[in-house]
């Protein structure tokens, strides 16, 4: 265990939904706000611990969601934060992985516009590329995009859900997962916006929540996820995702 069990002493392991969201809410909202600035020198502190890294010769680079690249952590012309793009490779963003626009916009996210449980490093082609589309498998045949991680745009696989999905690589789908159910819980009632595809407010949709919960499945708790949970929560924002520490509790909570 990563965590130490002080930190989960208010809450009952054996709860469930609305009495564990509630419990939850509590402890994981309060945490520190990092501006928005500062999320460049946490991406190359936190996402030192991700599968990839090192991902090339130069260890003070971090790795990317979205594609196979590496970006130095300092903002610079090429191969650094993004301004102009044409390729794969050229720069990264700092991506709300559940776009701010669900939420009504960056300066309306109560804090999750900043919230490092909800930023990730990005290929800005890719981030572009995904816009605000909703997360889901898609169908082998139907894949109109393939970035460089596997990465993927196509026809969404779900059966409930006619439309286009964006399908993160299999090696971060349940990191992924599990950052949207901290984000459901932590902003609960937070956000006055929006009916999306996929959401609605803080709230997962049922078909986009079964592909998630899924994608929790499929894709465990590993170290380096455990690493980036201690990371978040002893350098920068003093709070924890319990999903990381209990996986459990997703299955203890019907509806996010």
């Amino acid at each position: 265990m990563y965590a130490s069990e002080d930190y989960y002493s208010t809450i009952d392991a054996n709860a469930r939904d609305e009495v564990l969201k509630k419990q939850l809410k509590s402890l994981i909202s309060d945490h520190k706000n990092i501006p928005y600035n500062d999320v460049w020198q946490a991406f190359a502190d936190i996402f030192k611990s991700m599968a990839s890294y090192p991902c090339d010769d130069d260890p003070t680079n971090i790795p990317d969601i979205y594609s196979a690249f590496c970006w130095a952590p300092e903002k610079k012309k090429e191969g650094g934060e993004c301004g102009i793009w044409k390729n794969e490779g050229d720069c990264f963003n700092r991506e709300h992985i559940w776009p701010k626009s669900w939420f009504g916009g960056f300066e309306k996210g109560k804090g999750a516009q900043t919230d490092l449980f909800e930023l990730y490093p990005s290929d800005g082609k890719v981030n572009t590329m995904r816009s605000n589309l909703p997360l889901g498998d898609v169908i082998d045949s139907e894949v109109t995009y393939e970035s460089s991680n596997g990465s993927r745009i196509g026809r969404c696989s779900s059966k409930l859900f006619n439309g286009k999905c964006f399908e993160v690589a299999p090696s971060l789908k349940g990191d992924i997962a599990r950052s949207y159910f901290y984000l459901s819980v932590a902003y609960e009632n937070e956000w006055d916006c929006c009916d999306e595809e996929g959401v609605s407010r803080s709230s997962i949709k049922p078909w986009m929540e079964a592909e998630l919960r899924k994608w929790h499945k499929q894709d465990p708790v590993d170290d380096y996820e455990r690493k980036r949970n201690d990371v978040i929560f002893k350098n920068w924002q003093g709070n924890r995702n319990p999903f990381i520490d209990h996986p459990e509790w997703v299955y203890q909570i019907t509806d996010f």
